[in-house]
Protein backbone atom coordinates (compact mmCIF):
# COMPACT_ATOMS: atom_id res chain seq x y z
CA UNK A 1 0.00 0.00 0.00
CA UNK A 2 1.28 3.66 -1.02
CA UNK A 3 1.17 6.22 2.12
CA UNK A 4 2.39 9.70 1.34
CA UNK A 5 4.87 10.36 4.24
CA UNK A 6 6.70 13.30 5.46
CA UNK A 7 10.27 12.04 6.64
CA UNK A 8 13.91 13.56 6.87
CA UNK A 9 15.26 12.24 3.04
CA UNK A 10 18.76 12.45 4.51
CA UNK A 11 18.15 9.89 7.37
CA UNK A 12 16.01 7.91 5.17
CA UNK A 13 18.90 7.61 2.52
CA UNK A 14 21.50 7.20 5.18
CA UNK A 15 19.25 4.19 6.34
CA UNK A 16 19.37 2.58 3.40
CA UNK A 17 22.75 3.22 2.36
CA UNK A 18 23.19 1.19 5.87
CA UNK A 19 21.34 -1.84 5.14
CA UNK A 20 22.06 -2.14 1.04
CA UNK A 21 18.14 -1.78 0.28
CA UNK A 22 16.16 0.72 -1.22
CA UNK A 23 14.92 3.90 0.22
CA UNK A 24 11.27 2.13 0.79
CA UNK A 25 13.00 -0.90 2.06
CA UNK A 26 14.68 0.69 4.78
CA UNK A 27 11.71 2.47 5.87
CA UNK A 28 9.51 -0.83 5.53
CA UNK A 29 12.52 -2.56 8.03
CA UNK A 30 12.31 0.88 10.80
CA UNK A 31 8.59 0.52 10.68
CA UNK A 32 8.94 -3.76 10.81
CA UNK A 33 11.61 -2.68 13.39
CA UNK A 34 9.73 -0.50 15.78
CA UNK A 35 6.70 -2.60 16.22
CA UNK A 36 9.04 -6.13 16.97
CA UNK A 37 10.82 -3.72 19.44
CA UNK A 38 7.03 -2.54 20.88
CA UNK A 39 6.39 -6.33 21.54
CA UNK A 40 9.55 -7.16 23.12
CA UNK A 41 9.36 -4.25 25.83
CA UNK A 42 5.80 -5.38 26.58
CA UNK A 43 7.26 -8.63 27.04
CA UNK A 44 10.02 -7.28 29.51
CA UNK A 45 7.53 -5.42 31.20
CA UNK A 46 5.59 -8.41 31.99
CA UNK A 47 8.20 -10.19 33.04
CA UNK A 48 9.01 -7.81 35.25
CA UNK A 49 5.35 -7.53 36.63
CA UNK A 50 4.88 -10.93 37.33
CA UNK A 51 8.36 -10.38 39.59
CA UNK A 52 10.99 -10.78 37.18
CA UNK A 53 12.87 -13.93 36.25
CA UNK A 54 14.04 -16.81 38.37
CA UNK A 55 17.76 -17.46 38.14
CA UNK A 56 17.47 -20.97 38.99
CA UNK A 57 21.22 -21.45 37.95
CA UNK A 58 22.61 -18.80 39.53
CA UNK A 59 24.32 -17.37 36.62
CA UNK A 60 22.37 -13.78 36.35
CA UNK A 61 24.03 -10.44 38.01
CA UNK A 62 22.42 -9.37 41.37
CA UNK A 63 20.64 -5.72 40.70
CA UNK A 64 21.56 -5.08 44.14
CA UNK A 65 25.49 -5.65 42.27
CA UNK A 66 25.07 -2.73 39.96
Amino acid sequence: MRKNLVVDGDKVSELARRRGTSESGAVREAVDFALAAEEVMAAIHGLHARGGIDDVFGRMPDEADD
